[in-house]
């Protein structure tokens, strides 16, 4: 078997345990010393058993010449006769699993390979998915060197998946590719395209402006006070009830029953009857902040600051906006796939607000059905919605769906450049999954390796990894430890 899918490159040598291996390259295969190659590693005293490793640490020796030993070379190189130098290659190898081949089964590591053991590199990995399986196969790209087509289990998604990489790495590729796939096996997904070019112009059919949908009441109050500048802790309360009792003024808003489906095709009639008006709003704020017995200088501050930083065309788009969260739910759940295109609304806390209600929507339906809903949110750009040390509208939400979530089927996919400043430290630590490539900090890395095992993965690696080339790390996994890939072509 290795004959056809691996070329013969070294041996082992002494020292080695069940986590690393040292080796040494023949001379004439050193050209094959590259890290993050996939390696087999034959042990005839190991009965029916292959260990599969990857390569790291890849390093250049001469035992004339050697570091932190002073040499009459370095002084004088002219003497030296290059016919008695004898340079050559070592790696260490870092296990990741056992292969047995009689039941095409895969262990943990439980022996140690003995010195001389030989080493092959896997230069055609169709082989390993006769042994590594997943529950629920999906495909999003090969390894990079032995074109391994890896299967990551998409069963592991209610676990949420972090994508981090540095600006042009190819994250909206890789998560282009997961959502294709996740709709494939049947997972629904609700798209937030933060700037409406990394998936609207891939899903047209899917799409959805974020200007048709509408805001719970108190997201408004929220909204509002955020543009206006208005401490929330003095004037939330005030808005709540002044924007709550506004749109139930004279007619009430239309309820719609969670505990069942609504017809996923976009509402005739508009969830807000009532028409919004800067002027009339802001009249009847007043009146209800006086009626609440707020300070004459708090009800004139609200009126001001209202007046000043708030457009009328806020007001007016509010009329415009007929689909409910709910319904967007409700699309997802019946089409698979909603891709919400943010970018229409320049103004980041409208965007936080329609991310708040789509994903407090699916928890409101979990909790009238009390069932899970097998339902993916994709958050790209995640730092303007969770950033660490900072508040936003969507940011509580979210970090409960982090925590809670995959117990009712609610899942997250967050893509960001960064991790540690990012996304919240909560949230992050919930990642069971995280795809990464060259990030913009070096202590981006760190942060990733103290909540999961990254088996060595040094930042100079990063450093040279080229454009759509991620690790995978983590539960999807099925070796749990990092692979690179080549995320598949569009």
């Amino acid at each position: 078997m290795l004959d056809k899918c691996c070329i013969e490159v070294g041996i082992t040598t002494s020292g080695a345990s069940v986590s690393l291996v040292p080796i040494q390259f023949y001379k004439k295969t050193e050209n094959l010393a590259l890290e993050e190659q996939l390696v087999i590693i034959h042990d005839p005293s190991l009965e029916d058993e292959l260990l599969l490793g990857v390569i790291r640490n890849v390093t250049k020796l001469e035992p004339l010449i050697r570091d932190r030993v002073r040499s009459p070379f370095v002084d004088r190189p002219e003497v030296l006769d290059q016919t008695i130098l004898m340079p050559f290659t070592s790696a260490m190898v870092r296990l990741y699993a056992t292969l047995k081949p009689s039941t095409k089964s895969v262990l943990e590591v439980r022996h140690v390979p003995t010195p001389g053991s030989k080493v092959f590199v896997i230069k055609d990995g169709k082989f390993l998915n006769d042994y590594i399986k997943s529950n629920l196969p999906i495909h999003i790209g090969n390894h990079k060197y032995s074109g391994w087509s890896i299967n990551l289990d998409a069963g592991f998604v209610n676990q949420h998946v972090g994508v981090f990489g540095a600006t042009g790495v190819g994250k909206s590729r890789l998560v282009k590719a997961l959502i294709e796939e996740l709709v494939r096996v049947g997972k629904h997904v609700i798209v937030f395209d933060h700037s409406g070019v990394d998936y609207t112009p891939y899903f047209r059919d899917r799409v959805i402006t974020s200007k048709e949908i509408s805001i719970s009441p108190p997201t408004i109050a929220s909204v509002i006070a955020e543009k206006a500048r208005l401490n929330w802790q003095t004037f939330g309360e005030y808005l709540e009830v002044a924007v709550i009792t506004y749109v139930s003024g004279d007619k009430r808003m239309k309820r719609q029953q969670s505990s069942q489906l609504i017809d996923p095709q976009p509402s005739t009639q508009a969830s807000q009857v009532v028409k919004w008006d800067k002027a009339s709003f802001t009249k009847h704020l007043v009146d209800s902040m006086r009626g609440l017995g707020a300070r004459d200088s708090t009800v004139e501050k609200a009126r001001l600051f209202i007046d000043y930083f708030i457009e009328s065309e806020f007001f007016d788009e509010l009329n415009k906006r007929t689909l409910s969260p709910m319904d967007i739910v409700n699309m997802a759940l019946k089409s698979n796939l909603v891709v919400i295109d943010l970018s229409l609304d320049p103004e980041l806390v409208v965007k936080q607000a329609i991310v708040a209600d789509v994903i407090d929507a699916a928890w409101r339906l979990v909790k009238a059905s009390k069932a899970p809903l097998d339902l993916v949110f994709v958050i790209d750009e995640a730092q303007n919605y969770v950033p660490e040390n900072e508040w936003t509208i969507c940011g509580d939400i979210i970090e409960t769906t982090a925590r809670e979530g995959r117990k009712w089927g609610l899942s997250l996919i967050v893509a960001s450049q960064r991790i540690a400043r990012d996304v919240r430290a909560s949230i992050r630590a919930n990642l069971g999954t995280v795809f990464f490539s060259r990030l913009s900090a070096q202590g981006d890395l760190r942060e990733i390796a103290a909540y999961m095992d990254l088996a060595d993965v040094s930042e100079a690696t990063l450093a040279q990894l080229g454009t759509r080339e991620f690790f995978v790390a983590g539960l999807m996994n099925p070796l749990r430890r990092p692979i690179l890939i080549r995320v598949r072509d569009a």
